[in-house]
C-alpha cells in the first residue's frame, strides 16, 4: 500500500533542483503525493510534477540545461523593474505545460506568489499554470514582476519560502517539506519509526556574471556609496553585494525557521546545497543527487 503524503517544495533558485531528487526517491519507495504546494523553484518543479510529467522527464529537462541555455534564459537587459524580463523563461515553461489549467492537474497544486504592493501572500489554485509559476519565480530586482488581473506579483519566497501551512490547508495529514535554504550542517529531521505514514565554456560564465554585475550596480548606484566602498575595499570586509545577498538569505532562513516551528511538517528534508548559487542550473546533476541523498538518509 502506498504511503500518501502532501509535498511542500521551497524556494531557492537553482538549489531547488534538489526537489527532483527528493521526488525520485519518494516515487521509488512507494510514496504517493496527494497534494503539492511550492514557492518559486518549488512551484516550478511542483507544478511540473502535478501536471503529470514523469519525474524522469523533469530530470531529463533539467539535465539538458547547460551554461549556454542558462545564459539565454537569463539574458539580461536594462529594465525599470528587473533586469531579466522573464519572457524567455515564460515561453520555456509554457512550452512544457501547453496552457494547462491548475484545476485540471493530476495532483491538486498551489503556487505561492507575493503581491509586491500589499505584501500579501497570493495562492494560485486555479487558472493558467504557466502564469502562476512565472509569478512565483519572479525574484525581485532580478526578474521583472508578473502582472495578473492588475496585481503585481513577485517571488513567493518573499513571504512564504517553504509553504507548509498551505499544504496542511489543502488537507494533508502527513507533510514532507523540502527546504533548500538551510544554513544548518544537517540534512533534515528524521521521522520517528513508529510514525504512521499511510495517511560548458568559460565565456558562458561571463554571461551569467552580468546578472551579478547588474545587481551590484543597482545596489551601489550613488557616488557616495561607491566612494565608501572604495575606501572599505582597503579593509578586510565583505563587498556590499555580498552583504546584500547574505541579508536576503538570512531573512528567508528566519522565515523558514518560523514556518517549520509553527507548522511542524512530519518530515523535513534539507539537502546540502549551500555550495551552489542561485543561477547554477547547469549543475543540475549534482544538485539533484543532493536531494536524492538527503531523502534516502532520512527515509531509508
Amino acid at each position: 500500500m502506498k504511503k500518501k503524503i502532501g509535498l511542500c517544495l521551497g524556494s531557492g533558485g537553482a538549489k531547488g533542483l534538489a526537489h527532483i531528487g527528493v521526488i525520485k526517491y519518494l516515487e521509488e519507495n512507494n510514496y504517493e503525493v496527494e497534494f503539492i504546494a511550492g514557492s518559486s523553484i518549488g512551484a516550478l518543479i511542483g507544478g511540473a510534477y502535478a501536471s503529470g510529467l514523469n519525474i524522469n522527464e523533469i530530470e531529463k529537462i533539467a539535465l539538458e540545461i547547460n551554461l549556454l541555455s542558462t545564459a539565454k534564459l537569463l539574458s539580461p537587459g536594462i529594465r525599470k523593474s528587473g533586469f531579466v524580463s522573464g519572457t524567455k523563461i515564460y515561453d520555456f515553461i509554457n512550452s512544457k505545460f501547453n496552457d494547462q489549467k491548475i484545476e485540471n492537474l493530476k495532483i491538486p497544486f498551489i503556487s505561492v506568489a507575493t503581491n509586491i504592493f500589499s505584501g500579501q501572500e497570493v495562492h494560485f489554485n486555479k487558472g493558467n499554470l504557466s502564469e502562476a509559476i512565472r509569478a512565483s519565480i519572479s525574484i525581485p530586482i532580478v526578474f521583472k514582476p508578473f502582472v495578473i488581473n492588475d496585481i503585481v506579483l513577485v517571488d513567493g519566497g518573499l513571504v512564504n519560502p517553504v509553504p507548509i501551512d498551505v499544504v496542511r490547508e489543502m488537507g494533508s495529514n502527513f507533510i514532507v517539506a523540502v527546504n533548500v535554504m538551510s544554513a544548518k550542517p544537517h540534512i533534515g529531521i528524521k521521522p520517528h519509526k513508529s510514525l504512521n505514514t499511510n495517511n560548458v565554456s568559460a565565456k558562458y560564465h561571463d554571461i551569467l556574471q552580468i546578472l551579478d554585475k547588474k545587481l551590484e550596480e543597482l545596489i551601489i548606484d550613488h557616488k557616495w556609496i561607491k566612494s565608501f566602498i572604495k575606501h572599505k575595499e582597503k579593509e578586510d570586509l565583505p563587498s556590499i553585494k555580498k552583504i546584500f545577498n547574505k541579508s536576503v538569505t538570512i531573512t528567508q532562513q528566519k522565515l523558514i525557521e518560523l514556518s517549520i516551528k509553527l507548522n511542524k511538517p512530519e518530515i523535513l528534508i534539507e539537502p546540502e546545497v549551500n555550495n551552489f548559487s542561485l543561477f547554477d542550473f547547469y549543475k543540475a546533476k549534482e544538485i539533484i543527487q543532493k536531494g536524492y541523498e538527503a531523502t534516502e538518509f532520512l527515509l531509508k
